[in-house]
């Protein structure tokens, strides 16, 4: 990639002919037949918005500031040390081992659906977790997602509002 000159630029090109000689009639038709969904009318808004790649980076430059870029290299950073360090842990076996024990006690007496959290699934849930911790590892996962939500909200809280509403706004359309 470092010796083609234009490399991205070809490459988007390349994808964007692509997208419209196979793929554009395909999307237009799923947005269509999807009107009324959600997913139908995110994707109708997004193609009346965007006819081209240029469309996407124009919107792009105007929205994404240098601090957002920043910010979400920071983050992909952090992510993927959060990621090394799971793995180094072995925190897959450990989170799939305090799982496994948690749904199969939560599974039981008059509680017949686990993912139902209230009444008996909860109570059972709560004497589970009288007498087992959350691995250390899946804390520290919970803990660090917190902190960058609480840092997103902060930080990003009024353009999110701001964006929630022009969609609403599309969406009642």
């Amino acid at each position: 990639v470092a010796g083609i000159e234009n490399f991205v630029q070809d490459a988007i090109a390349r994808a964007e002919f692509l997208y419209k000689q196979d793929l554009a009639t395909k999307v237009s038709e799923f947005a269509e037949q999807n009107s009324g969904s959600l997913v139908g009318d995110l994707l109708g808004m997004a193609l009346d918005r965007f006819s081209s790649a240029e469309d996407i980076e124009e919107f792009l430059s105007l929205h994404v500031t240098e601090g957002i870029r920043t910010d979400a290299a920071a983050a992909a950073e952090k992510a993927l040390a959060v990621a090394r360090q799971w793995c180094a842990d072995k925190c897959t076996d450990k989170a799939a081992r305090f799982l496994r024990g948690l749904l199969s006690h939560m599974q039981g007496g008059t509680c017949s659906l686990a993912n139902e959290f209230c009444g008996e699934c909860a109570d059972r849930a709560d004497s589970w977790f009288s007498r087992n911790q959350l691995p250390c590892c899946v804390e520290s996962v919970i803990q660090k997602g917190i902190k960058a939500y609480d840092y997103v909200l902060e930080n990003y809280g009024e353009a999110i509002s701001d964006a929630t509403a022009v969609i609403k706004a599309g969406l009642s359309e």
